[in-house]
């Protein structure tokens, strides 16, 4: 063997060594949340709405967040020192979060569009209610593309409207090596709607394939950090979250997996919801769009077509990634502060 493929066998060797240490250490490392669950002050299925505000007192404008219905809401709160919705709560707002819950009898046929229309709605104009007033709604990810939905339908009781890291245009060159070719299509509806539910597990390994190598990347560095550092906490922390995903009914696998990635039906407007073409040229409320410079899960050419859509778009451009926006140590700087203060300023 020559010395170039002996130095790449060690290479491969070291590799597979650190991953598979970087894996055990973070199956034998013991994690529980230092936060406690907040009060659920509203339910319809298994969804549930989660007061953020009572607990700090917050008597500011009334923030409705929505996340993704495949991951849970708890990104949003992943710890006492890492948690936007109880940053905002300390900052003259009044957060809520939308728990989806994982689809029981109630959501087992739902599609996207039934999810805004039985449940989000519903939510927005209990809020609606109760607060005496417009609230402001705001999205992450697919719960963006829901949250634009559902400010489409009631956008009389909304008095803004933020998306976070939110997708649109599939057509982007990112997404095209992941885009089937039409005689494929038909077979993966099919092995979809043979599902009741696609498992999170599944899910998860969908959104690996975007960056196949980010598994071992990220467990190769999480071995090399030292065990009671900041970084190998916030690691596991993080991970726990990856890891407890949420199944997503058939029809709303087809939705996101074939008409969104697939046809591309959110930018060329064909998807419906109540009846009605979803178009974010309809919505004219003060909107904040964020999209972060390092997405590898909706790059930036997949988000920036929505604010390029959107009539009264103010875009911020966080230098983060998906994740990193949320919880990253810039994350209060770049998203949590100025979202605070655009909704103050628009509520004076």
């Amino acid at each position: 063997m020559d010395a170039l493929s002996q130095a790449v066998t060690e290479e491969a060797k070291s590799r597979a060594n650190n991953l598979l240490s970087g894996i055990l250490r973070y199956v034998d490392t013991p994690y529980t949340r230092d936060t406690d669950e907040p009060a659920a002050i509203w339910r319809r299925g298994n969804a549930r709405l989660l007061d953020y505000g009572t607990p700090a007192g917050a008597k500011g404008p009334v923030v409705l967040f929505v996340p993704s219905l495949i991951n849970r809401y708890y990104i949003l709160d992943l710890e006492s020192e890492r948690s936007m919705l109880r940053y905002l709560a300390t900052q003259g707002l009044y957060p809520l979060v939308l728990d989806w819950g994982e689809p029981g009898k109630h959501e087992e046929a739902f599609s996207c569009a039934d999810y805004v229309t039985d449940i989000l709605i519903a939510a927005i104009d209990f809020l609606s209610k109760t607060s005496g007033g417009r609230i402001a709604l705001a999205g992450y990810c697919m719960g963006g593309v829901l949250s634009l939905a559902a400010a489409q339908a009631r956008q009389q009781k909304l008095c803004a409207l933020a998306l976070f890291a939110t997708p649109w245009d599939f057509s982007c060159p990112t997404f095209k090596p992941f885009v089937l070719d039409d005689q494929w299509l038909p077979l993966a509806q099919s092995l979809i709607g043979s599902q009741n539910k696609l498992s999170a597990d599944i899910v998860q390994s969908l959104f690996y394939l975007t960056d196949p190598w980010v598994f071992e990347q990220k467990f190769r560095r999480f071995q090399e950090l030292q065990p009671e550092s900041r970084a190998a906490k916030d690691f596991i922390a993080l991970e726990h979250w990856v890891n407890d995903g949420v199944p997503m009914t058939s029809h709303v696998a087809d939705d996101c997996l074939i008409g969104w990635a697939q046809k591309n039906d959110l930018m060329q407007e064909k998807w419906k919801v109540g009846g009605r073409i979803v178009r974010p040229c309809s919505i004219t409320i003060p909107t904040l769009i964020a999209i972060p410079r390092n997405d590898h899960v909706v790059p930036y050419e997949c988000a920036q077509p929505l604010a390029d859509a959107m009539p009264n778009a103010h875009v911020i451009n966080p230098g983060a990634g998906h994740v990193g926006m949320i919880v990253g140590s810039r994350a209060k700087r770049e998203l949590w502060q100025p979202l605070t203060d655009w909704i103050l300023s628009i509520s004076q």
